[in-house]
């Protein structure tokens, strides 16, 4: 993404955030008040199922429980609906407190104070007949809890025993009291219809199952009925509600709208800063001036641009330094020689002879051809040597090398062989690729000992042809190797221009092969010799016939 674009993106967000603030935030705190309502609503509803269940178990009876139905509405302020499984409402906490009933906000929960029986694996009629005493005693718990309900009384704490039947835990009611006479009473009158239910169990397959239903089916005709709990909403006071997440919100919102205005203009002038003061840097001279780059926008790209730049000028400052270096160390020897001799001859120190100026004139034209190649390289790196192209056959140009360079080698009594798998058509300035070949054979030539070998070789690759001049000499040391092409460079700096050439036709020659849009490398073995590899484009109406 362009920096121009984020920079609109960031505005154009700050701009919407600050003008939608207002709507956004009362819709946003509307859904929040309803959550928030539902959530209470809901918050509690196990603990005002059991406490109203427990209730029920303990007074045995729904009579008077709307005290504390208002106690637990009054706590949680919210609003707290019993109704039984026909519909029925038993006790409602807004009808109690009077007031407009809130709409309900949960789902119904079921309240079932009726315990079930719960008996051991296996258990069978004879083992657990005893489950008429546990009704027995259940029911009589219950009309005891009842009576003392109703008489205004508080009815003892009850607790499971080990059939899960809620019985009191402080025992079992005494005789003599009204509330104890009639649970008596009323467990003696249906003493025969529990022990009618729970013998019929007798001819049951399962005895266990039939034993629970049957204490089931009992215990529904003088237990409290199951209720339904419905739990309303919490009553809130909207003012504190919105206030405070109002002012909440617009503080977040100019915070915002601050910290976005900094950023972007901190994001905009601290590269253009930095810049800013390396490009004074770099006027000043400082060539080895960089900035951070961060990001990939026109900002982070510029900032990139400026050290390539930076770095190209401080290369080109170097190498213009290493040429003059050179140059001037190249022309001082050839020249001191001749100034020497000449100021012999002025001082008649030297006799004037034909072997003398012949040596004179040796050194003039070594001078000459190292200006020569100076222009060569010049015009090549810039891009103004002048070309003839025409298609030729490299496989021939490779012969005419071998033969042109044939003397010198049998002179040196090196064997010099050419393999040629061709044609080979390329499209370039033939006699500038016989100058690159001829300065290849050459260096190989000048550092293959006497008894050593080089070959020509060329051969095609898909889409290519390429030529190889390979030599058994000294080879180059590794560490050597990336500077085979640079300026002034020899392979054994104890040779003089005389044995080891000017120093700049491996430079020339790939300039010239770069032109020809074609790749020179170099591999080598110190002690057992190097390989030239050139490679060219194959003319394209040859490249598939």
């Amino acid at each position: 993404m362009s920096f121009r674009l984020r920079v609109f993106l960031l505005t154009l967000v700050v701009a919407v955030v600050a003008t939608g603030a207002t709507a956004w935030i009362s819709l946003r705190l509307t859904a929040q008040q309803i959550d928030r309502s539902q959530q209470q609503a809901t918050r509690h509803v196990a603990d005002i199922a059991e406490t109203v269940r427990s209730y029920g178990r303990r007074h045995g009876t729904w009579a008077g429980v709307a005290a504390r139905v208002g106690q637990l509405s009054a706590d949680n302020k919210q609003r707290i609906r019993l109704v039984n499984l026909y519909g029925q409402v038993t006790v409602d906490s807004d009808t109690l407190a009077k007031r407009t009933a809130r709409p309900v906000v949960s789902p119904p929960t079921l309240i079932n104070p009726r315990p079930s029986l719960t008996l051991a694996a296996g258990a069978n009629l004879k083992t657990d007949y005893g489950v008429l005493d546990e009704l027995a005693q259940y029911r009589r718990a219950v009309v005891y809890a009842r009576c003392l309900t109703e008489d205004g009384g508080e009815p003892p704490t009850v607790t499971p025993d080990a059939y899960g039947i809620p019985l009191p835990s402080a025992g079992t009611p005494k005789d003599g009291s009204p509330c104890s006479t009639q649970a008596a009473d009323a467990q003696e009158v249906a003493a025969a219809d529990d022990q009618t239910a729970v013998t019929g169990c007798r001819a049951a397959a399962d005895h266990s199952a039939c034993l629970v239903q049957a204490f089931g089916n009992q215990a529904e005709t003088f237990a409290p009925e199951p209720l339904q709990l419905y739990l309303g909403a919490v009553d809130d006071d909207p003012l504190s509600v919105l206030a405070r997440p109002t002012m909440a919100a617009i503080g977040a919102v100019l915070v915002l709208s601050v910290i976005g205005t900094a950023f972007v203009a901190r994001h905009m002038s601290r590269p253009l800063r930095s810049l800013t003061a390396a490009s004074r840097r770099l006027a000043d001279g400082h060539l080895d001036t960089r900035v951070k780059t961060t990001g990939r926008d026109e900002v982070g790209e510029l900032s990139r641009s400026f050290n390539r730049m930076a770095e190209a000028l401080e290369g080109a400052e170097l190498a213009q330094r290493r040429l003059l270096a050179g140059v001037a160390h190249e022309l001082r020897t050839p020249m001191s020689n001749v100034l020497g001799y000449l100021e012999a001859l002025q001082d008649g120190v030297v006799p004037a002879s034909r072997e003398l100026f012949g040596s004179l004139h040796e050194e003039v034209l070594l001078q000459r051809r190292i200006l020569d190649d100076l222009q060569d390289l010049t015009l090549a790196e810039a891009g103004h040597l002048a070309y003839r192209r025409t298609d030729f056959d490299l496989a021939e140009l490779v012969e005419v090398s071998r033969v042109a360079h044939l003397a010198v080698a049998e002179n040196g009594r090196v064997r010099l062989t050419a393999e040629a798998a061709g044609p080979l058509p390329v499209h370039g300035d033939q006699d500038r690729l016989r100058q690159v070949l001829g300065n290849l054979v050459t260096n190989a030539l000048r550092y293959t000992d006497p008894g050593g070998a080089v070959v020509l070789r060329a051969f095609p690759l898909p889409g290519h042809a390429v030529v190889e001049v390979r030599d058994t000499g000294c080879g180059i040391a590794p560490e050597d190797l990336p500077f085979v092409f640079q300026r002034f460079w020899r392979a054994d700096p104890a040779r003089d221009r005389e044995t080891g050439g000017s120093g700049l036709g491996l430079t020339i020659a790939r300039q010239i092969v770069l032109d020809h849009d074609g790749t020179i490398d170099v591999t080598s073995t110190q002690g057992e010799g190097s390989v030239f590899r050139v490679k060219f484009p194959i003319t394209p109406r040859y490249a598939n016939p």
